[in-house]
């Protein structure tokens, strides 16, 4: 009977160890389905990969707002009352739409992650423990802990530059 690292004879002194054939692929699935399972499945890697850039420049522009605001406050001395309060209400409602928008790019990461779940149920053996090395407790954990510093952070900045508006107007 021959392990599974070999295909000789067992009895046999002078056998080769060598690692046997292994077919990486699902027997439920065939050539050209594994194929497009791999392409979706790099696909939601590249969209989970844009989503999470997006959710970092939405953070940067966010933050350019905030500073211009700040800016444009000290420029004029505080001076315009209603270019102030403009000003405090273009900074909440961006804040809002940054909110939203993050969140629904979070929205969007975790419906790719659940995609590649799928595909990766009907991959082959070796993929899926490959794949397997990595928590997906622990990502999911760390995905939600950055995700709640970006909306703090938002929310922060927010309250700091409506702290600076307030006392104008």
């Amino acid at each position: 009977m021959a392990d599974g690292l070999s295909r000789a004879d067992p009895q046999d002194p002078k056998r080769v160890r060598r690692a046997a054939a292994h077919h990486d692929t699902h027997p439920d699935i065939d050539s050209d389905t594994r194929q497009e399972f791999l392409a979706l499945y790099t696909d939601a890697s590249e969209n989970i990969r844009f989503a999470k850039a997006q959710q970092w420049h939405t953070l940067i522009y966010f933050s350019a707002l905030c500073v211009g605001v700040v800016a444009v406050g000290v420029w004029l001395r505080w001076g315009d009352v209603s270019l102030i309060k403009f000003l405090f209400y273009l900074v909440w409602l961006f804040s809002l739409a940054t909110v939203g928008t993050i969140l629904m790019l979070q929205s969007w990461q975790g419906s790719e992650a659940k995609k590649q779940a799928f595909m990766r149920a009907h991959l082959g053996e070796l993929t899926r423990t490959a794949m397997a090395q990595k928590s997906r407790f622990t990502s999911d954990v760390h995905r939600y802990i950055m995700l709640g510093f970006m909306l703090l952070y938002v929310e922060m900045a927010t309250f700091a530059v409506s702290r600076m508006l307030w006392p104008h107007f």
